[in-house]
């Protein structure tokens, strides 16, 4: 629940800056509305919490536009990220912490001759373009039963 209110202001914060954000209320019962509600989320914060937003406002709005709206992008897909696949960066989280070093360049290594691979095909068929962000095939696992 805090990490969703502390999202919250994170996205408020970050669409208060310089970037387009969702509109503001046009009345003034709406935005007194909108901000009783937001000074009641503040307040119920702990200071380490308050500390944390009010840091990462300031690193927020000290960045370059084009790194700002990097960051606020990421943030937004989180946000609207469905809960299976919030799972799945859990469950890889999980795995990758619990990876030794070499596992970890093992696996950096694989994703590399991966990319490499699909780049050399997108070129071979279309050439002059440049090939998109590469997003690794999701491959079953044995141990691993998809979701119904």
């Amino acid at each position: 629940m805090k990490r969703s209110l502390c999202l919250l202001l994170l996205t408020t914060a970050l669409a208060g800056g310089n970037e387009p954000g969702r509109p503001l209320p046009e009345s003034e019962a709406e935005r007194a509305e909108l901000e009783k509600r937001l000074d009641a989320t503040w307040a119920g914060l702990p200071l380490e919490a308050k500390a944390r937003l009010i840091r990462l406002h300031g690193a927020l709005n000290d960045m370059p536009p084009g790194d700002r709206r990097f960051i606020h992008d990421r943030v937004e897909r989180f946000l609207n990220m469905p809960p299976e696949e919030r799972e799945r960066l859990r469950q890889n989280r999980e795995k990758w912490e619990k990876m030794s070093p070499e596992e970890r360049e093992q696996a950096r290594q694989e994703f590399r001759k991966r990319r490499e691979e699909f780049e050399r095909q997108w070129r071979a068929e279309h050439p002059g373009e440049e090939p998109p962000p590469f997003r690794p095939q999701r491959r079953p696992r044995p141990n691993v039963e998809p979701p119904p």
